[in-house]
């Protein structure tokens, strides 16, 4: 498209010159800066493709679609819980349920080739999650396309299943405080991956099952629990899984976790400590504690493309003490993983200092944002973009992102809170 046309699409003027620019640039271009900042009057529209529609969108809103051959990876905190068994599975058996139609136009505006959804319920194995892909996400909302995701992955979590033990001292053995993971049910709040690409189901891992007290030097308080109790924690509030998915003849192992919020639980930070830390025994692949649910031992194969994803919660950087720094802070100074930072136009307006936050919460009268959700590449694959689906007031999309009182909303208003994150991966 002429560099003219293109400039009276968004109200630029044209010139004939053409900035350079790489994954930096991109992430001014998405963070919602104006392109009127990014390029002065007097200045060029950019022919980097790339860079155009980057600039088109921090305009619109609109997220621009990937790149042909990049693999788009998103991840999204969806509130698709309920309060009772069976609940979220019944209704999402049928079209009508605005909260997942909802969720389905957020992931179809990011249309995304993979897309983990955290707290979404799973005590009814596939069925939730198969209803919402045939009944939302196929289905196209407020004007998008819907998506075939003929290939999805959940499985059972920690989350509300009873460790028989009194966790909590409440003097009552049983309840979300006496769970391996928070919950009032088994699989609330569990996790559900969706992907247009194939899976390697023979080579999809999980570590629901292992126990925290095997991880060297883990950081469990002492004195706080017996040796009984110790004996049954599981190190995974929820799960750790490796979902390798089959990209044309590469393969990019999809590492997804929910850890426990460091801002909630009996001992919520050292858990979310040893969560992440984890990730990083994993990465490097020789942590001798490392043992799947099946029994194979051993982390990531030296030389894998991976993806790490999910909902690390609202302080993942939080410093434990001074034999357990920030688990987060270590992986994003680790030479293995890239942090894209993506922004967004809705939090650079809301607070300048907080443009990549994934999480707007109210607290009275004021709105705390927070980077909680994240998508970290391995160093081995290319970022082309990246960003957060949080739309500046009036843009396009910016009606499932505005914040609101729950009691305006109900139910509803779990989805205005959060923010889906993505990247674009190069695969050639």
């Amino acid at each position: 498209m002429p560099a003219a046309v293109v400039a009276a699409l968004i109200g630029v003027p044209a010139a004939s010159a053409a900035p350079a620019g790489g994954l930096a640039t991109h992430a001014a271009m998405h963070s919602g800066v104006g392109p009127m900042a990014l390029f002065g009057v007097d200045e060029s529209l950019p022919e980097n493709p790339d860079l155009l529609r980057h600039m088109m969108w921090s305009r619109s809103g609109k997220v621009p679609a990937a790149t042909a051959g990049d693999l788009r990876v998103a991840t999204f905190s969806a509130g698709l819980t309920r309060s009772a068994p069976g609940v979220l599975a019944d209704e999402l058996s049928a079209p009508g349920s605005v909260q997942a139609q909802r969720v389905a136009e957020t992931v179809q505006r990011a249309a995304p080739d993979v897309v983990l959804l955290t707290d979404f319920d799973v005590d009814s194995g596939e069925a939730a999650a198969q209803s919402f892909r045939t009944n939302y996400l196929a289905v196209g909302t407020g004007g998008q396309e819907g998506i075939d995701y003929p290939h999805v992955y959940t499985a059972e979590v920690n989350n509300g299943v009873d460790t028989g033990a009194d966790l909590d001292n409440d003097g009552v053995i049983g309840g979300p405080g006496d769970s391996f993971g928070p919950g009032e049910f088994a699989g609330q709040h569990g996790m559900v991956l969706f992907s247009r690409h194939p899976l390697d189901e023979d080579g999809i891992r999980t570590f629901r099952d292992l126990r925290w007290d095997t991880v060297p030097g883990n950081a469990i308080p002492e004195g706080k629990y017996t040796e009984l109790e110790r004996s049954v924690l599981r190190l995974s509030s929820t799960a750790h899984w490796d979902i390798p998915v089959t990209v044309g003849d590469r393969t990019v192992h999809v590492l997804a976790a929910q850890p426990e919020d460091p801002g909630a639980g009996t001992t919520p930070v050292e858990r979310h400590h040893d969560e992440m830390r984890f990730w990083a025994d994993y990465i490097v692949g020789d942590a001798g504690y490392l043992k799947d649910d099946d029994g194979r031992s051993g982390g990531l194969p030296a030389g894998s493309d991976f993806v790490l994803v999910g909902d690390f919660g609202p302080r993942a950087d939080r410093v434990l003490d001074g034999d357990h720094p920030s688990a987060i802070a270590s992986l994003l100074e680790s030479e293995a993983i890239q942090d894209p930072a993506p922004e967004s136009a809705g939090a650079l307006a809301a607070d300048p200092d907080a443009a990549t936050a994934t999480r707007a919460a109210r607290d009275g009268d004021s709105l705390e944002l927070l980077r909680s959700d994240y998508v970290l590449p391995s160093a081995s694959l290319t970022a082309t973009a990246a960003g957060v689906f949080w739309p500046a007031n009036g843009q396009l999309g910016s009606h499932l992102t505005r914040i609101t009182d729950s009691a305006e909303d109900g139910e509803d208003h779990r989805v205005t809170e959060r923010r889906l994150v993505w990247t674009d991966l190069g695969m050639d």
